[in-house]
């Protein structure tokens, strides 16, 4: 089989490993879906990184983690989803999030909605077959006063699963909110368990 690995980086060093007729080499941070957590974090860290932010949906399905590491080059955190009560911590969805800020490589929105239209391009290329649907963009149902937004791309990639690039633009008034790029890979099946 003849291997096509392509690497991307975008202006501000974000970096996505993807071979286009294989799913699990889109790569955030060296990981991928079907990786094992336990290859990259010892069962105390895995532990420690386990995150309420969905407790509100069905139970005992998916656990949501969130993981920071000094060995992370290209993003802030890298949020990771397994499946309930799997020994082996199976990645089923990986998003890697990068903040906005002044020292930060996007400074503001208007810099989000370029780079999104850069990566946006680039699974294209990768992903040919794909279909994208976007950019959408869409009211934050956690904020009441309607001034905090998401601006959405979709791929799908193909039956199985779906890819996504989303700039957040949270009111300035809100506390623990912080502006951000999120790039994502999830199976469908996944996806339908999300609100």
């Amino acid at each position: 089989m003849k291997r096509l690995l392509l690497i991307l980086i975008l202006t501000f060093s974000f970096q996505l490993v993807a071979k286009a007729d294989d799913i699990r080499d889109f790569q955030i941070e060296g990981m991928s879906i079907g990786d094992s957590l336990l290859d990259f974090f010892d069962e105390k860290k895995i532990s420690n990184s386990v995150v309420d932010w969905y407790d509100s949906l069905e139970k005992n399905r998916y656990v949501s983690l969130a993981f920071d590491s000094s060995k992370f080059t290209k993003y802030d955190f890298v949020d990771i989803w397994t499946k309930y009560d799997d020994k082996e911590f199976k990645i089923v969805a990986i998003a890697g999030v990068n903040y906005f800020g002044k020292d930060s490589l996007i400074a503001d929105i208007d810099e989000c909605y370029l780079e999104q239209i850069n990566i946006a391009n680039e699974i294209s290329k990768l992903f040919i077959n794909s279909k994208i649907d976007g950019p959408h963009k869409i009211i934050h149902t956690d904020d009441p006063s309607g001034n905090s937004t998401y601006t959405d791309i979709y791929f799908k990639i193909d039956e199985d699963y779906e890819a996504l690039v989303s700039c957040y633009d949270w009111n300035d008034d809100l506390e623990n909110k912080g502006d951000h790029i999120y790039i994502t890979l999830r199976s469908f099946e996944f996806e339908k368990w999300l609100p």
